[in-house]
């Protein structure tokens, strides 16, 4: 089985508890992921193979750091968007070179978001595909697709137009290179409006690696979409440094802050912003990232990736620390929505407060409020003072806490992986290969 995990560490880490569900099923796997992943696959006992090219790392190195983002105005963002998808076409072009190589042989390719290219992968490989979501993706008519920043509903036809326009985004920017490296394949050029017509009329089945208590399914999707939770991958034996197991010791369990694998990089409005609100809020936090760090110190030097700041009221973190293991140590989550992130402040059972600033985070984001295990953070809260508010009450509120605890032991007894596994096995047999997941 080859799993496509192009993009950020978000998108890798679900894919290696599926590889490792899959192999205790006795599915030999292989992860296809940016090569700065190795050791984390590899870690885990699960085979790695380097996609060489990752248009996500122009995003984390900070030449396409706005892009797809509103964070900082509409019209930035598309200028920022623009610039990432001139300098991602070569990037494009290498990985899906790479991860042809990489699928042979494979008995089937798993596909994610950030690799729907992957359906052109297992044509050229000659086997069947399955789509393997962190997010809805299946065309419905009950809500607008999660990809989409504006989360308001006109109406049934209105969430139906929504995902083919957002399909339409993901396919033009990287069709004239999907279709020249299909003729290098000798694979017939896809037509202008994509892939998605054929996918839906072949019933390629499409599983998805979030919880029902958060999304539940449409009831229109097709079939073979099924949700089957979480898709978590433990943390395993990692011990924490000593400088952070005291400082999580030493009083009331602090907030944690950060917003991806950008980090803090302190060049957004929103991220100074949300430093100003630690300030004010005068919260405990450990803030994940590379914050300034003028005027900390490392407690005796004791463990460069920690850093004190402000009389040891905050721990700036920039080594690996788990979300499993640190969240359920933390009052609340702040932080950008990412899939992953959201599904961990769930499943510690604290609430978590979202600024949201891309694709799906609106999404989740909004998730989060109806649930009521969070506030909800609109553009207009993003000033330090409004942040450090909110910030605060998912901090005290004891009806948000409660039912956040409560939302958190039903995520943990769901078992993802195993039902993911459950419904792929079958795709694995010739007979049923027509037919998928049900």
């Amino acid at each position: 089985m080859l799993l496509l995990a192009s993009g950020t560490r978000g998108d890798v880490q679900p894919f290696i508890a599926l590889a490792l569900g899959l192999q205790e099923a006795g599915v030999p796997s292989v992860v296809a992921a940016a090569p700065r992943f190795r050791e984390l696959v590899e870690d885990r006992g699960v085979r790695f193979a380097p996609l060489r090219g990752n248009p996500s790392d122009l995003m984390s190195d900070g030449r396409g750091s706005m892009a797809a983002s509103l964070s900082a105005g509409v019209a930035r963002g598309i200028l920022s968007t623009a610039r990432f998808l001139r300098a991602a076409q070569g990037e494009y072009r290498l990985m899906l070179e790479s991860a042809a190589d990489a699928g042979r042989p494979a008995r089937a390719v798993l596909a994610g978001l950030s690799s729907t290219w992957g359906l052109s992968v297992a044509e050229a490989l000659g086997v069947p595909c399955v789509m393997c979501m962190l997010q809805p993706f299946g065309r419905t008519r009950h809500f607008p697709s999660a990809l989409l920043p504006f989360r308001g509903s006109l109406g049934g036809a209105y969430n139906a137009l929504t995902y083919r326009v957002l399909e339409q985004v993901m396919w033009q920017p990287w069709r004239r290179t999907t279709n020249h490296w299909r003729g290098a394949m000798r694979l017939p050029a896809l037509p202008v409006a994509g892939p998605w017509h054929g996918m839906y009329s072949a019933g390629i089945p499409c599983i998805y690696g979030f919880s029902p208590e958060i999304a539940p399914p449409p009831p229109d999707w097709p079939a073979g979409h099924a949700v089957t939770g979480y898709w978590f991958l433990e943390h395993g034996g990692w011990s924490a440094p000593p400088l952070l197991e005291r400082f999580l010791a030493s009083g009331p369990p602090p907030v944690f802050l950060g917003f991806g694998s950008m980090g803090m990089r302190g060049g957004s409005p929103l991220e100074r912003a949300a430093q100003a609100a630690l300030e004010m809020s005068r919260c405990r936090a450990v803030v994940s990232g590379g914050g300034s760090t003028s005027g900390g110190s490392t407690a005796g030097g004791e463990d460069p990736s920690m850093t004190l700041v402000d009389g040891a009221r905050h721990t700036i973190v920039r080594g690996d620390v788990p979300h499993a293991w640190l969240f359920r140590r933390v009052s609340a989550v702040v932080h950008h929505g990412g899939a992953g992130t959201t599904a961990e402040g769930v499943r510690a059972g604290v609430p978590s407060v979202i600024f949201p600033v891309a694709a799906d985070q609106y999404f989740w984001a909004e998730r989060i409020s109806a649930l009521g295990v969070g506030p909800r953070a609109t553009p207009a809260s993003r000033g330090p003072r409004e942040m450090a508010d909110l910030i605060a009450r998912a901090s005290t509120d004891e009806g948000m806490r409660r039912r956040a605890r409560a939302l958190g032991e039903k995520v943990r007894a769901e078992k993802g992986v195993d039902r993911a596994v459950e419904l792929l096995l079958p795709i694995l047999e010739p007979r049923r290969r027509r037919n998928g997941p049900r």
